[in-house]
């Protein structure tokens, strides 16, 4: 008995460990009902979150209100400040130990302001910016005491670089156009350098992709003009740049038929230090895991059709919207994810609506306040055409530097039906174990994959609190948000009310902001033999 014991320990022991989410800090602060949410980004070794804030939900007088908090979420005192009459924030940015908020009354119009906040001491400048053009802006980034400023005028892309000490400006030569769109715009402190990703057609309406390289001095330092496919019946649709590293820079994105946003599969353009490029795709047929999402009958059924059009040499085109959101270099490879789903009216264009620049800041929020992307685009004679967009699964695939693909699968999102189309998850990736985090209403959603195994799928959690003295009694779920933080540890935000006891032993109920440090990980079972 005591060997057959022995043997179940060994076996137990032998168990592969499992996915689990805990809670590890918490972070508060009083609100009231309907009051404007904090918006958090990582500083340093901790966060910081700033907002907007009305008097009493007035226009008239607004504030701007930061905080910092520590790697364990203590927090600093709130600060405050003044906004002229009717302004709001309109973009933002980071660099160094400073905070760049640009102000104004609209996103067009002269009547705009840079404040410069240092985050160490909470002094103040202000930088009177009414020399720019009077563009729809749309990105907002900060480097070297330069703020470069994207966006549209009269339907073209226009860059400007404004000098915040100088407060003097300049407009990229080259970049207003028409048939013309910049896809992103990337800041590069290590070399003070910053790209634009443009795509534009030529006179046979041929789709050119562009990555311009600049100065800040407006200097073109470099163009790598990715014209054309291998397949000349194919195009790029979109792209998602990385940084350079070791004099190399990677592209990525969907491709597919030539004006038809038909999906083919994934391209990887590797770019050597000359500006040289070798192009790598990816379609279904490399992709044998991509229906594992589907029921195992739909699954069964959807790959013998794969395989069928295999066999008989036919370009398998893949249905629906598969979008590139995040692309992440590890060591001598590149984690894609990629979303999949379905948009409500085929009258949807798929145009990435944020700005993998803002990666290395902030887990891609946008710099745009309010936040861009809401699945809302004007229709005929101005009216709003509002979108649902049906998510079916995440996909994800590992290649080597040369483009070799390692491994790749998919994960099923359930159908889930939103009114934005930017990315539905948050990755923490290490090389080896990815885990895989949403929220679905008010609870966490875990995966959790292995070198391309699949080891948990959308397992349920409950949010909790830190003192379990304390209740949770309502939690909107409209107030939630959840970004990846650093390693496996995200960031869960939003209000709650929670009921606990005061020192005299009555309950009561307080209104609260929060913020709460997640810790995702491979907990080993334990078993102890009873002695």
């Amino acid at each position: 008995m005591k060997y057959l014991c022995t043997v179940l320990i060994l076996i137990f022991l032998s168990v592969e460990g499992f996915a689990q989410i805990q809670f590890v800090e918490r972070l508060e602060i009083e609100t009231k009902p309907n009051e404007e949410n904090f918006m958090i980004f990582p500083y340093k070794s901790g966060v910081l979150g700033f907002r907007v804030h009305g008097d009493r939900g007035l226009v008239l007088k607004r504030k701007f209100q930061y905080f910092l908090g520590s790697n364990n979420l203590e927090k600093k005192d709130l600060r405050e400040v003044e906004l002229p009459d009717y302004h709001d924030l309109i973009a933002y940015d980071f660099e160094g130990e400073f905070l760049y908020v640009l102000i104004g009354r609209t996103s067009i119009g002269k009547d705009r302001k840079i404040y410069r906040i240092n985050l160490e001491n909470s002094s103040l400048e202000k930088f009177d910016v009414s020399k720019t053009l009077q563009f729809d802006l749309q990105d907002f980034q900060v480097l070297d005491e330069r703020a470069i400023m994207m966006g549209l005028l009269d339907g073209r892309p226009v860059v400007q670089v404004f000098d915040i000490e100088e407060e003097s400006v300049f407009t990229l030569q080259g970049i207003y156009a028409n048939d013309a769109k910049i896809i992103q715009l990337q800041k590069q402190p290590e070399t003070g350098v910053f790209d634009v990703v443009m795509s534009r057609r030529d006179m046979y309406k041929n789709k050119l992709i562009s990555v311009l390289t600049f100065d800040l001095d407006g200097q073109k330092l470099r163009e790598v003009k990715i014209d054309k496919l291998d397949d000349p019946k194919f195009e790029i649709l979109e792209a998602v740049l990385t940084e350079p590293s070791a004099y190399r820079q990677a592209m990525f994105g969907p491709f597919g038929l030539r004006k038809k946003d038909a999906f083919q599969g994934i391209y990887f353009a590797n770019i050597n230090e000359f500006g040289e490029y070798f192009n790598h795709y990816y379609t279904i047929e490399d992709f044998p895991n991509f229906y594992n999402y589907l029921p195992e009958r739909a699954r069964k059924r959807r790959n013998k059709s794969v395989e069928r059009a295999i066999e008989r040499e036919k370009s398998i085109t893949i249905p629906n919207v598969l979008a590139t959101r995040e692309v992440m270099a590890f060591g001598d490879g590149y984690l894609i994810y990629n979303d999949y789903f379905s948009p409500s009216s085929s009258r949807y264009m798929y145009n990435r609506n944020f700005y993998p620049g803002s990666e290395a800041y902030f887990n891609q929020h946008q710099r745009m306040y309010p936040a861009l992307g809401t699945g809302m685009t004007a229709g005929g004679m101005g009216r709003p055409i509002n979108y649902q967009f049906k998510y079916m699964a995440a996909q994800f695939m590992f290649v080597d530097s040369q483009g070799k693909l390692l491994w790749e699968n998919s994960l099923p999102l359930g159908n889930k039906i939103t009114h934005s189309d930017q990315k539905f998850g948050q990755v923490s990736f290490d090389g080896r174990d990815l885990y895989f985090l949403y929220l679905d209403k008010a609870d966490l959603v875990l995966s959790h994959v292995r070198e391309g195994e699949v080891l948990m799928e959308n397992e349920k959690f409950e949010i909790e609190l830190i003192n379990d003295k304390e209740r949770i009694r309502d939690t909107p779920e409209n107030s939630l948000s959840l970004t990846w933080w650093y390693d496996n540890y995200y960031l869960l935000t939003g209000t709650q009310k929670v009921r606990y006891q005061t020192e005299s032993g009555r309950e009561a109920n307080r209104h609260v902001f929060f913020v709460t440090k997640i810790k995702v990980d491979n907990q080993q079972m334990q078993f102890a033999e009873d002695r």
